[in-house]
Protein backbone atom coordinates (compact mmCIF):
# COMPACT_ATOMS: atom_id res chain seq x y z
CA UNK A 1 0.00 0.00 0.00
CA UNK A 2 1.51 3.89 -0.73
CA UNK A 3 2.72 5.83 1.66
CA UNK A 4 0.09 7.62 3.58
CA UNK A 5 -1.34 11.24 2.43
CA UNK A 6 -0.69 13.98 4.73
CA UNK A 7 -2.25 17.46 4.75
CA UNK A 8 -0.65 20.40 2.52
CA UNK A 9 0.39 23.61 4.02
CA UNK A 10 -1.68 26.63 4.02
CA UNK A 11 -3.14 28.82 1.44
CA UNK A 12 -4.53 31.69 0.23
CA UNK A 13 -4.06 35.19 2.07
CA UNK A 14 -6.57 36.08 4.88
CA UNK A 15 -9.68 37.73 3.31
CA UNK A 16 -11.29 40.79 3.92
CA UNK A 17 -14.90 41.10 5.98
CA UNK A 18 -17.16 42.87 3.64
CA UNK A 19 -18.91 46.14 4.96
CA UNK A 20 -22.37 44.75 5.11
CA UNK A 21 -24.01 41.33 5.15
CA UNK A 22 -24.37 40.50 1.20
CA UNK A 23 -25.22 36.78 0.20
CA UNK A 24 -24.00 37.36 -3.08
CA UNK A 25 -20.40 38.48 -1.61
CA UNK A 26 -20.45 36.22 1.17
CA UNK A 27 -21.33 33.28 -0.51
CA UNK A 28 -24.14 32.08 1.34
CA UNK A 29 -27.83 33.07 2.28
CA UNK A 30 -28.68 32.97 6.35
CA UNK A 31 -31.34 30.16 6.60
CA UNK A 32 -33.77 29.70 9.95
CA UNK A 33 -34.14 26.66 11.93
CA UNK A 34 -36.07 23.85 9.94
CA UNK A 35 -39.71 23.50 10.96
CA UNK A 36 -40.01 20.27 10.34
CA UNK A 37 -44.06 19.38 10.72
CA UNK A 38 -44.77 22.10 7.98
CA UNK A 39 -47.07 20.76 5.58
CA UNK A 40 -44.44 21.93 2.77
CA UNK A 41 -41.15 20.71 4.68
CA UNK A 42 -42.68 17.58 5.24
CA UNK A 43 -43.91 16.77 1.55
CA UNK A 44 -40.57 17.80 -0.06
CA UNK A 45 -38.61 15.79 2.32
CA UNK A 46 -40.53 12.95 1.78
CA UNK A 47 -41.06 12.84 -1.62
CA UNK A 48 -37.21 12.78 -1.29
CA UNK A 49 -36.91 10.26 1.37
CA UNK A 50 -38.33 7.73 -1.14
CA UNK A 51 -37.31 8.35 -4.06
CA UNK A 52 -33.16 8.09 -2.10
CA UNK A 53 -34.53 4.70 -1.19
CA UNK A 54 -35.80 3.59 -3.92
CA UNK A 55 -32.89 4.55 -6.23
CA UNK A 56 -30.67 4.16 -3.38
CA UNK A 57 -31.14 -0.14 -3.44
CA UNK A 58 -30.63 0.26 -6.97
CA UNK A 59 -27.33 2.45 -7.21
CA UNK A 60 -25.13 2.51 -4.65
CA UNK A 61 -22.54 5.54 -4.72
CA UNK A 62 -19.40 3.67 -2.48
CA UNK A 63 -19.25 1.00 -4.81
CA UNK A 64 -18.84 3.55 -7.58
CA UNK A 65 -15.64 5.79 -5.30
CA UNK A 66 -13.57 2.26 -5.10
CA UNK A 67 -11.93 4.11 -8.11
CA UNK A 68 -10.99 6.96 -6.54
CA UNK A 69 -7.13 6.39 -4.20
CA UNK A 70 -8.12 6.62 -0.04
CA UNK A 71 -4.95 6.02 1.00
CA UNK A 72 -4.87 6.49 5.09
CA UNK A 73 -4.21 10.05 6.16
CA UNK A 74 -1.07 10.00 8.49
CA UNK A 75 -1.48 12.54 11.46
CA UNK A 76 0.75 10.84 13.38
CA UNK A 77 3.28 13.28 13.38
CA UNK A 78 1.31 16.01 14.36
CA UNK A 79 2.11 16.51 17.89
CA UNK A 80 1.74 19.81 19.60
CA UNK A 81 3.76 19.97 23.64
CA UNK A 82 3.53 16.19 23.34
CA UNK A 83 0.07 16.24 23.09
CA UNK A 84 -2.80 15.32 20.13
CA UNK A 85 -6.24 17.34 19.93
CA UNK A 86 -9.58 16.32 17.66
CA UNK A 87 -12.87 17.32 18.04
CA UNK A 88 -16.08 15.53 16.61
CA UNK A 89 -19.30 16.92 16.37
CA UNK A 90 -22.70 15.62 14.25
CA UNK A 91 -26.20 16.72 12.83
CA UNK A 92 -24.51 20.65 12.56
CA UNK A 93 -26.13 21.74 9.59
CA UNK A 94 -29.62 23.72 10.66
CA UNK A 95 -30.33 26.76 11.44
CA UNK A 96 -27.50 30.00 11.54
CA UNK A 97 -27.46 30.83 15.29
CA UNK A 98 -27.32 26.86 16.48
CA UNK A 99 -24.80 25.99 13.71
CA UNK A 100 -23.12 28.88 14.04
CA UNK A 101 -23.14 28.52 18.01
CA UNK A 102 -21.06 25.22 17.74
CA UNK A 103 -18.73 26.50 14.99
CA UNK A 104 -17.31 29.60 16.94
CA UNK A 105 -16.17 27.39 20.04
CA UNK A 106 -14.62 25.04 17.19
CA UNK A 107 -13.09 27.31 15.88
CA UNK A 108 -11.55 29.20 19.02
CA UNK A 109 -7.64 28.29 19.48
CA UNK A 110 -8.66 27.39 23.49
CA UNK A 111 -11.32 26.57 25.55
CA UNK A 112 -11.16 26.76 28.96
CA UNK A 113 -14.10 24.19 30.07
CA UNK A 114 -15.66 24.45 33.88
CA UNK A 115 -16.96 21.31 35.09
CA UNK A 116 -19.61 20.52 37.78
CA UNK A 117 -17.31 22.23 40.12
CA UNK A 118 -16.32 24.94 38.40
CA UNK A 119 -12.71 23.60 37.81
CA UNK A 120 -11.95 24.71 34.07
CA UNK A 121 -9.95 22.36 32.17
CA UNK A 122 -7.96 23.82 29.21
CA UNK A 123 -8.39 22.22 26.15
CA UNK A 124 -6.80 23.04 22.40
CA UNK A 125 -8.85 23.29 18.91
CA UNK A 126 -8.72 19.87 17.45
CA UNK A 127 -6.26 19.67 14.64
CA UNK A 128 -8.55 17.33 13.16
CA UNK A 129 -12.06 18.00 12.61
CA UNK A 130 -14.45 15.38 12.12
CA UNK A 131 -17.97 15.59 11.27
CA UNK A 132 -19.71 12.79 12.12
CA UNK A 133 -23.07 12.57 9.72
CA UNK A 134 -26.13 14.89 8.79
CA UNK A 135 -24.10 18.23 7.86
CA UNK A 136 -27.14 19.50 6.39
CA UNK A 137 -31.20 19.76 6.81
CA UNK A 138 -33.44 18.77 5.52
CA UNK A 139 -32.06 16.89 2.62
CA UNK A 140 -28.58 17.15 0.83
CA UNK A 141 -28.15 19.70 -1.92
CA UNK A 142 -25.62 22.21 -2.89
CA UNK A 143 -27.06 25.32 -1.99
CA UNK A 144 -28.41 23.55 1.51
CA UNK A 145 -24.60 23.01 2.65
CA UNK A 146 -23.51 26.60 1.31
CA UNK A 147 -26.41 28.24 3.65
CA UNK A 148 -26.71 25.67 6.21
CA UNK A 149 -22.99 24.17 6.99
CA UNK A 150 -19.88 26.32 5.33
CA UNK A 151 -21.93 29.66 5.59
CA UNK A 152 -21.49 29.53 9.14
CA UNK A 153 -18.39 27.95 9.28
CA UNK A 154 -16.35 30.45 7.38
CA UNK A 155 -17.84 32.86 9.34
CA UNK A 156 -16.43 31.69 12.29
CA UNK A 157 -13.21 30.72 11.52
CA UNK A 158 -12.66 32.47 7.77
CA UNK A 159 -8.92 31.95 7.52
CA UNK A 160 -6.13 31.04 9.56
CA UNK A 161 -2.55 30.63 9.96
CA UNK A 162 -2.58 27.30 11.49
CA UNK A 163 -4.87 25.45 8.85
CA UNK A 164 -6.97 22.41 10.09
CA UNK A 165 -7.96 19.35 8.61
CA UNK A 166 -11.46 18.21 7.83
CA UNK A 167 -13.05 14.85 7.65
CA UNK A 168 -17.07 14.01 7.22
CA UNK A 169 -19.21 10.68 7.26
CA UNK A 170 -22.74 10.86 5.31
CA UNK A 171 -25.90 10.42 7.53
CA UNK A 172 -29.22 9.60 6.27
CA UNK A 173 -29.45 13.27 5.04
CA UNK A 174 -26.75 13.46 3.26
CA UNK A 175 -27.38 10.06 1.49
CA UNK A 176 -30.90 11.77 0.04
CA UNK A 177 -29.50 13.04 -2.81
CA UNK A 178 -27.86 9.85 -3.46
CA UNK A 179 -24.31 11.32 -1.78
CA UNK A 180 -23.85 13.73 -5.22
CA UNK A 181 -23.75 16.78 -2.96
CA UNK A 182 -21.68 15.26 -0.51
CA UNK A 183 -18.76 14.31 -2.69
CA UNK A 184 -18.82 17.36 -4.25
CA UNK A 185 -18.58 19.14 -0.74
CA UNK A 186 -16.05 16.80 1.22
CA UNK A 187 -13.95 14.91 -1.62
CA UNK A 188 -12.21 17.71 -3.73
CA UNK A 189 -10.23 19.06 -1.41
CA UNK A 190 -11.95 22.21 -0.67
CA UNK A 191 -11.65 24.85 2.35
CA UNK A 192 -14.50 25.21 4.29
CA UNK A 193 -12.78 28.81 6.38
CA UNK A 194 -9.93 27.67 7.96
CA UNK A 195 -11.06 23.34 7.77
CA UNK A 196 -9.59 21.67 4.53
CA UNK A 197 -11.07 18.77 3.17
CA UNK A 198 -8.74 15.83 2.38
CA UNK A 199 -10.58 12.79 1.73
CA UNK A 200 -11.53 11.40 -1.62
CA UNK A 201 -14.63 9.17 -0.45
CA UNK A 202 -17.78 8.60 1.70
CA UNK A 203 -15.30 6.74 4.50
CA UNK A 204 -11.76 6.87 5.84
CA UNK A 205 -9.35 5.76 7.68
CA UNK A 206 -6.55 8.09 9.63
CA UNK A 207 -3.37 6.87 11.69
CA UNK A 208 -2.76 9.30 14.54
CA UNK A 209 -0.18 9.49 17.13
CA UNK A 210 0.17 7.26 20.43
CA UNK A 211 -0.49 4.10 18.13
CA UNK A 212 -4.28 5.31 17.60
CA UNK A 213 -6.50 4.48 14.74
CA UNK A 214 -9.29 6.49 13.52
CA UNK A 215 -11.97 4.96 11.18
CA UNK A 216 -15.04 6.61 10.10
CA UNK A 217 -17.93 3.86 8.31
CA UNK A 218 -20.44 4.91 5.68
CA UNK A 219 -23.28 2.74 6.76
CA UNK A 220 -25.65 4.06 3.43
CA UNK A 221 -28.86 4.40 5.06
CA UNK A 222 -28.55 2.06 7.61
CA UNK A 223 -28.76 -0.65 5.14
CA UNK A 224 -25.25 -2.52 5.22
CA UNK A 225 -21.62 -2.01 4.79
CA UNK A 226 -20.59 -2.59 0.83
CA UNK A 227 -17.86 -4.87 -0.48
CA UNK A 228 -15.08 -2.28 -1.41
CA UNK A 229 -15.34 -0.58 1.81
CA UNK A 230 -14.72 -3.56 3.92
CA UNK A 231 -11.91 -4.11 1.47
CA UNK A 232 -10.33 -0.99 1.79
CA UNK A 233 -10.78 -1.68 6.01
CA UNK A 234 -9.48 -4.93 5.79
CA UNK A 235 -5.95 -3.38 3.66
CA UNK A 236 -6.03 -0.49 6.23
CA UNK A 237 -6.67 -3.40 9.19
CA UNK A 238 -3.03 -4.51 7.82
CA UNK A 239 -1.22 -1.54 8.80
CA UNK A 240 -2.43 -1.34 12.59
CA UNK A 241 0.22 -3.10 15.13
CA UNK A 242 -0.51 -5.14 17.55
CA UNK A 243 -0.30 -2.50 20.56
CA UNK A 244 -2.75 0.21 18.90
CA UNK A 245 -6.12 0.99 19.47
CA UNK A 246 -9.15 2.05 17.14
CA UNK A 247 -11.76 4.85 17.35
CA UNK A 248 -15.06 3.83 15.57
CA UNK A 249 -17.14 6.62 14.07
CA UNK A 250 -20.47 5.85 11.59
CA UNK A 251 -23.67 7.70 11.57
CA UNK A 252 -26.26 5.83 13.29
CA UNK A 253 -25.78 5.04 17.09
CA UNK A 254 -26.80 0.96 16.24
CA UNK A 255 -26.31 0.58 19.69
CA UNK A 256 -29.38 2.16 21.21
CA UNK A 257 -31.81 1.52 18.37
CA UNK A 258 -31.14 -2.12 18.59
CA UNK A 259 -33.32 -4.45 20.79
CA UNK A 260 -36.52 -6.82 20.94
CA UNK A 261 -37.78 -4.18 18.61
CA UNK A 262 -35.15 -4.07 16.25
CA UNK A 263 -32.54 -7.32 16.82
CA UNK A 264 -30.81 -7.11 13.38
CA UNK A 265 -29.93 -3.02 14.50
CA UNK A 266 -26.41 -3.46 15.55
CA UNK A 267 -25.87 -6.62 13.07
CA UNK A 268 -23.92 -4.64 10.50
CA UNK A 269 -21.44 -3.18 12.81
CA UNK A 270 -20.94 -6.99 14.50
CA UNK A 271 -20.25 -7.61 11.35
CA UNK A 272 -17.45 -5.16 10.86
CA UNK A 273 -16.30 -5.36 14.19
CA UNK A 274 -15.31 -9.31 14.07
CA UNK A 275 -14.50 -9.44 10.48
CA UNK A 276 -12.32 -6.70 10.03
CA UNK A 277 -10.94 -5.47 13.47
CA UNK A 278 -8.27 -7.77 14.00
CA UNK A 279 -8.52 -7.90 17.76
CA UNK A 280 -11.66 -6.96 19.55
CA UNK A 281 -10.06 -5.28 22.37
CA UNK A 282 -8.27 -2.87 20.07
CA UNK A 283 -11.84 -0.70 19.70
CA UNK A 284 -11.84 1.55 22.71
CA UNK A 285 -14.28 4.49 21.73
CA UNK A 286 -16.95 4.35 19.28
CA UNK A 287 -18.71 7.79 18.11
CA UNK A 288 -22.01 8.77 16.48
CA UNK A 289 -24.25 11.57 15.68
CA UNK A 290 -28.35 11.30 14.95
CA UNK A 291 -29.85 11.60 17.46
CA UNK A 292 -29.48 15.03 18.46
CA UNK A 293 -27.91 14.88 22.14
CA UNK A 294 -25.02 13.49 24.18
CA UNK A 295 -25.29 10.15 25.73
CA UNK A 296 -22.55 7.77 27.13
CA UNK A 297 -22.48 3.94 27.79
CA UNK A 298 -19.90 1.87 29.10
CA UNK A 299 -19.50 -1.94 28.36
CA UNK A 300 -19.83 -3.83 31.87
CA UNK A 301 -17.46 -6.31 30.76
CA UNK A 302 -13.41 -6.50 30.95
CA UNK A 303 -13.19 -4.29 27.73
CA UNK A 304 -15.11 -1.45 28.87
CA UNK A 305 -15.81 0.06 25.50
CA UNK A 306 -17.62 3.64 25.94
CA UNK A 307 -20.27 4.39 23.00
CA UNK A 308 -21.07 8.00 22.71
CA UNK A 309 -23.25 9.39 20.76
CA UNK A 310 -23.02 13.67 20.50
CA UNK A 311 -25.43 14.65 17.83
CA UNK A 312 -25.36 18.35 19.23
CA UNK A 313 -23.89 20.15 15.87
CA UNK A 314 -27.04 22.10 15.67
CA UNK A 315 -30.29 19.98 14.13
CA UNK A 316 -33.33 20.41 16.86
CA UNK A 317 -32.95 18.77 20.50
CA UNK A 318 -34.29 15.54 20.55
CA UNK A 319 -35.07 14.00 24.37
CA UNK A 320 -32.79 11.85 26.43
CA UNK A 321 -35.87 10.63 28.73
CA UNK A 322 -36.25 7.35 26.55
CA UNK A 323 -33.06 6.28 26.36
CA UNK A 324 -32.65 2.95 27.70
CA UNK A 325 -30.55 2.10 31.01
CA UNK A 326 -28.78 -0.76 30.00
CA UNK A 327 -28.51 -2.21 26.60
CA UNK A 328 -27.50 -5.79 25.05
CA UNK A 329 -24.76 -5.91 22.10
CA UNK A 330 -25.33 -7.84 19.88
CA UNK A 331 -29.21 -7.97 21.51
CA UNK A 332 -30.13 -11.53 22.44
CA UNK A 333 -33.15 -11.58 19.56
CA UNK A 334 -30.47 -11.32 17.33
CA UNK A 335 -30.45 -14.05 14.44
CA UNK A 336 -26.76 -13.16 13.29
CA UNK A 337 -24.77 -16.32 12.61
CA UNK A 338 -21.43 -15.97 14.17
CA UNK A 339 -21.99 -12.78 16.42
CA UNK A 340 -20.57 -12.95 19.49
CA UNK A 341 -21.96 -13.47 22.74
CA UNK A 342 -24.10 -10.35 24.41
CA UNK A 343 -22.16 -7.57 26.08
CA UNK A 344 -24.26 -5.38 28.74
CA UNK A 345 -23.66 -1.64 28.27
CA UNK A 346 -24.46 0.91 31.20
CA UNK A 347 -26.05 4.51 30.18
CA UNK A 348 -23.37 6.57 32.44
CA UNK A 349 -24.32 10.44 31.57
CA UNK A 350 -26.68 12.19 29.17
CA UNK A 351 -27.24 15.42 28.23
CA UNK A 352 -29.95 17.32 28.37
CA UNK A 353 -30.62 15.07 31.89
CA UNK A 354 -33.74 13.00 31.37
CA UNK A 355 -35.24 15.41 33.92
CA UNK A 356 -35.26 18.30 31.96
CA UNK A 357 -36.15 16.25 28.51
CA UNK A 358 -39.24 15.26 30.24
CA UNK A 359 -40.13 19.14 31.10
CA UNK A 360 -38.78 20.08 27.49
CA UNK A 361 -42.03 17.76 25.97
CA UNK A 362 -44.59 20.23 26.57
CA UNK A 363 -42.84 22.88 24.57
CA UNK A 364 -44.96 21.19 22.02
CA UNK A 365 -48.10 22.82 22.88
CA UNK A 366 -47.13 26.06 21.79
CA UNK A 367 -44.75 24.94 19.43
CA UNK A 368 -46.75 23.56 17.29
CA UNK A 369 -48.57 26.38 16.17
CA UNK A 370 -45.07 27.72 15.06
CA UNK A 371 -44.61 25.16 12.19
CA UNK A 372 -45.42 27.47 9.54
CA UNK A 373 -48.53 26.37 7.79
CA UNK A 374 -49.22 23.49 9.51
CA UNK A 375 -52.68 24.97 10.50
CA UNK A 376 -53.92 24.03 7.39
CA UNK A 377 -53.79 20.16 7.44
CA UNK A 378 -56.16 20.28 10.32
CA UNK A 379 -58.30 22.74 8.84
CA UNK A 380 -58.37 21.00 5.30
CA UNK A 381 -59.21 17.51 6.86
CA UNK A 382 -62.20 18.75 9.48
CA UNK A 383 -63.75 20.72 6.34
CA UNK A 384 -64.00 17.55 4.42
CA UNK A 385 -65.20 15.45 7.29
CA UNK A 386 -67.64 18.20 8.46
CA UNK A 387 -69.18 18.79 5.01
CA UNK A 388 -69.40 15.24 4.71
CA UNK A 389 -70.44 14.39 7.88
CA UNK A 390 -73.52 16.94 7.67
CA UNK A 391 -74.30 15.52 3.89
CA UNK A 392 -74.44 12.16 5.45
CA UNK A 393 -76.68 13.31 8.68
CA UNK A 394 -78.55 16.02 7.10
CA UNK A 395 -80.51 16.13 10.61
CA UNK A 396 -78.64 14.92 13.22
CA UNK A 397 -81.08 16.46 16.00
CA UNK A 398 -84.23 14.99 14.47
CA UNK A 399 -85.46 11.24 15.04
CA UNK A 400 -85.05 9.91 11.72
CA UNK A 401 -81.47 11.07 11.45
CA UNK A 402 -80.37 7.56 10.35
CA UNK A 403 -81.53 8.20 7.06
CA UNK A 404 -78.52 9.54 5.25
CA UNK A 405 -77.68 8.71 1.98
CA UNK A 406 -75.43 5.95 1.07
CA UNK A 407 -73.12 8.01 -1.21
CA UNK A 408 -72.59 10.63 1.24
CA UNK A 409 -71.75 7.46 4.09
CA UNK A 410 -69.34 5.63 1.64
CA UNK A 411 -67.31 9.03 1.47
CA UNK A 412 -67.42 9.79 4.84
CA UNK A 413 -65.96 6.41 5.08
CA UNK A 414 -63.37 6.53 2.84
CA UNK A 415 -62.45 9.81 4.68
CA UNK A 416 -62.11 8.48 7.99
CA UNK A 417 -60.25 5.50 6.87
CA UNK A 418 -57.51 7.83 4.74
CA UNK A 419 -57.37 10.13 7.80
CA UNK A 420 -56.39 6.43 10.07
CA UNK A 421 -53.87 5.66 7.11
CA UNK A 422 -52.37 8.73 7.21
CA UNK A 423 -51.99 9.24 10.70
CA UNK A 424 -50.45 5.68 10.99
CA UNK A 425 -47.83 6.78 8.92
CA UNK A 426 -47.10 9.78 11.05
CA UNK A 427 -46.93 7.50 14.13
CA UNK A 428 -43.47 6.95 15.42
CA UNK A 429 -44.06 3.02 15.58
CA UNK A 430 -43.58 3.15 11.50
CA UNK A 431 -39.94 1.17 12.60
CA UNK A 432 -41.25 -1.43 14.81
CA UNK A 433 -42.28 -4.54 14.35
CA UNK A 434 -45.85 -3.67 15.71
CA UNK A 435 -48.71 -3.26 13.46
CA UNK A 436 -51.31 -4.27 15.57
CA UNK A 437 -50.38 -1.75 18.09
CA UNK A 438 -49.71 1.31 14.99
CA UNK A 439 -53.27 0.52 14.17
CA UNK A 440 -54.73 1.35 17.68
CA UNK A 441 -52.47 4.17 18.63
CA UNK A 442 -53.48 5.84 15.08
CA UNK A 443 -57.36 4.61 15.17
CA UNK A 444 -57.33 6.69 19.07
CA UNK A 445 -55.60 9.94 17.28
CA UNK A 446 -58.22 9.76 14.35
CA UNK A 447 -61.04 9.27 17.16
CA UNK A 448 -60.24 12.44 18.96
CA UNK A 449 -59.91 14.45 15.42
CA UNK A 450 -63.24 13.12 14.66
CA UNK A 451 -64.94 13.51 17.64
CA UNK A 452 -63.92 17.45 17.83
CA UNK A 453 -65.41 17.09 14.33
CA UNK A 454 -68.55 15.84 15.13
CA UNK A 455 -69.53 18.07 18.17
CA UNK A 456 -68.38 21.07 15.49
CA UNK A 457 -71.28 19.96 13.25
CA UNK A 458 -73.75 19.18 16.59
CA UNK A 459 -72.40 22.70 17.53
CA UNK A 460 -73.30 24.29 14.64
CA UNK A 461 -77.00 22.33 14.26
CA UNK A 462 -77.79 23.33 17.91
CA UNK A 463 -76.36 26.90 17.41
CA UNK A 464 -78.64 27.66 14.34
CA UNK A 465 -81.57 25.90 15.79
CA UNK A 466 -81.47 28.19 18.63
CA UNK A 467 -81.27 31.78 16.68
CA UNK A 468 -83.38 30.64 14.63
CA UNK A 469 -81.66 30.53 11.02
CA UNK A 470 -82.77 29.20 8.45
CA UNK A 471 -82.07 25.62 6.85
CA UNK A 472 -79.96 27.36 4.47
CA UNK A 473 -77.83 29.37 6.92
CA UNK A 474 -77.28 26.42 9.07
CA UNK A 475 -75.83 24.20 5.90
CA UNK A 476 -73.51 27.54 5.02
CA UNK A 477 -72.16 27.57 8.82
CA UNK A 478 -71.09 24.29 8.41
CA UNK A 479 -67.58 24.40 6.22
CA UNK A 480 -66.98 27.87 8.05
CA UNK A 481 -66.97 26.48 11.37
CA UNK A 482 -65.55 23.46 10.79
CA UNK A 483 -62.50 25.21 9.09
CA UNK A 484 -62.15 27.51 11.67
CA UNK A 485 -62.43 24.39 14.24
CA UNK A 486 -59.69 22.73 12.21
CA UNK A 487 -57.36 25.54 12.20
CA UNK A 488 -57.19 26.90 15.52
CA UNK A 489 -57.77 23.81 17.58
CA UNK A 490 -56.92 20.81 15.37
CA UNK A 491 -52.79 21.56 15.90
CA UNK A 492 -53.88 21.38 19.62
CA UNK A 493 -55.44 17.91 19.24
CA UNK A 494 -51.98 16.70 17.23
CA UNK A 495 -50.11 18.47 20.18
CA UNK A 496 -51.79 16.86 22.87
CA UNK A 497 -51.61 13.60 21.15
CA UNK A 498 -47.77 13.92 20.43
CA UNK A 499 -47.23 14.25 24.71
CA UNK A 500 -49.59 11.32 24.86
CA UNK A 501 -48.24 9.32 22.49
CA UNK A 502 -44.89 9.94 24.27
CA UNK A 503 -45.77 7.82 27.51
CA UNK A 504 -46.73 5.05 25.70
CA UNK A 505 -44.42 2.05 26.89
CA UNK A 506 -40.58 2.21 27.57
CA UNK A 507 -39.63 3.75 23.95
CA UNK A 508 -42.73 6.03 23.71
CA UNK A 509 -44.45 6.41 20.12
CA UNK A 510 -44.01 9.94 17.90
CA UNK A 511 -41.09 11.29 20.56
CA UNK A 512 -38.87 12.13 17.40
CA UNK A 513 -41.86 14.28 16.25
CA UNK A 514 -42.36 16.04 19.85
CA UNK A 515 -39.25 17.16 20.00
CA UNK A 516 -38.71 17.50 15.70
CA UNK A 517 -42.55 20.07 15.79
CA UNK A 518 -40.66 22.20 18.97
CA UNK A 519 -37.46 22.78 16.83
CA UNK A 520 -35.36 23.73 19.82
CA UNK A 521 -31.95 25.10 18.96
CA UNK A 522 -30.66 25.17 22.52
CA UNK A 523 -28.45 21.95 24.57
CA UNK A 524 -25.34 21.94 21.57
CA UNK A 525 -22.96 19.64 21.92
CA UNK A 526 -19.58 18.31 20.66
CA UNK A 527 -16.72 16.07 22.46
CA UNK A 528 -12.93 17.30 22.05
CA UNK A 529 -10.40 14.33 22.17
CA UNK A 530 -6.59 14.17 23.79
CA UNK A 531 -4.27 11.88 22.82
CA UNK A 532 -1.35 12.56 25.22
CA UNK A 533 2.31 11.74 25.32
CA UNK A 534 1.68 7.93 26.91
CA UNK A 535 -1.02 7.07 24.09
CA UNK A 536 -3.88 8.00 26.79
CA UNK A 537 -6.71 9.24 25.51
CA UNK A 538 -9.11 11.47 26.98
CA UNK A 539 -12.65 12.25 26.26
CA UNK A 540 -13.88 16.35 26.77
CA UNK A 541 -17.38 16.21 26.51
CA UNK A 542 -18.79 19.99 25.82
CA UNK A 543 -22.19 21.23 26.65
CA UNK A 544 -23.59 24.73 25.28
CA UNK A 545 -26.49 25.59 26.79
CA UNK A 546 -27.64 28.25 25.12
CA UNK A 547 -27.95 29.22 21.37
CA UNK A 548 -26.69 32.28 20.66
CA UNK A 549 -28.10 34.67 18.48
CA UNK A 550 -25.62 36.42 16.17
CA UNK A 551 -25.52 39.40 13.94
CA UNK A 552 -23.10 40.71 11.52
CA UNK A 553 -19.97 42.42 12.25
CA UNK A 554 -18.90 43.81 8.81
CA UNK A 555 -16.47 46.67 8.50
CA UNK A 556 -13.27 45.48 7.33
CA UNK A 557 -10.43 42.71 8.28
CA UNK A 558 -10.87 42.17 12.09
CA UNK A 559 -8.22 40.78 14.05
CA UNK A 560 -7.40 39.05 17.24
CA UNK A 561 -4.00 39.13 19.21
CA UNK A 562 -2.50 38.99 15.44
CA UNK A 563 -3.60 35.54 15.40
CA UNK A 564 -5.16 34.97 11.99
CA UNK A 565 -8.88 36.71 10.91
CA UNK A 566 -11.94 36.81 13.70
CA UNK A 567 -15.24 35.69 13.32
CA UNK A 568 -17.91 37.60 10.83
CA UNK A 569 -20.27 37.87 13.51
CA UNK A 570 -20.84 38.61 16.93
CA UNK A 571 -23.67 38.06 19.82
CA UNK A 572 -26.27 40.45 19.50
CA UNK A 573 -26.59 40.64 23.05
CA UNK A 574 -22.94 40.95 23.68
CA UNK A 575 -23.02 37.33 25.51
CA UNK A 576 -20.88 34.61 24.05
CA UNK A 577 -21.74 31.04 24.01
CA UNK A 578 -20.60 29.63 27.26
CA UNK A 579 -19.31 25.80 26.97
CA UNK A 580 -18.97 23.92 29.76
CA UNK A 581 -18.23 20.00 30.71
CA UNK A 582 -21.62 17.58 30.60
CA UNK A 583 -19.55 15.48 33.10
CA UNK A 584 -15.79 14.70 34.10
CA UNK A 585 -12.99 14.23 31.47
CA UNK A 586 -13.25 10.09 30.34
CA UNK A 587 -10.03 8.46 30.44
CA UNK A 588 -9.27 5.84 27.42
CA UNK A 589 -6.47 3.66 27.85
CA UNK A 590 -5.15 1.87 25.09
CA UNK A 591 -5.90 -1.40 26.42
CA UNK A 592 -8.63 -2.81 28.95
Amino acid sequence: MPEPQRLPPAEGEPPDCPAREDPATLGFTRRPKVRWLAPAMLARTGAQVAVSQVFGAFLDRRELQALETADPLDLSGEVEDGEFWLDYVADLGDGFDATATVASQLAEEELELPDADGQPHPTRAGRLLVMGGDQCYPVASRSNYADRLVGPYRMMLPWTDRPRTLLALPGNHDWYDGLTSFLRQFCQGRWIGGWRTVQRRSYFAVKLPGGWWLWGIDIQLGVDIDQEQLDYFRRVAERVAPDDAIVLCWAMPAWVESGKDNPEGYAPLEYFERTVIPDRRMLRLSLSGDLHHYARYRGQDEAGQQKITAGGGGAYLFGTHKLPERVQLPPVESHDVGKQPPVTYQLERCYPDKATSKRLRWGILGSIYRNKGFWLVPAIVYLLLGVTLRRAFPALAEPDWWLASVPDLVLLMVLVFLLWTGLGLFTGLRRRRNPRLRAAVSGLHTAAHLALVTLTVVGVELWSEALGWSPETGVAAVPLAAWLVGGLAGPAVVGVYLLLADHAGPHGVNTEELFAGQAIQDYKCFVRLRIAADGTLTVFPVRIDRAVRWTFAGGGRRTENGKGVSRWYIPVDGVEPRPALIEPPITVPKRP
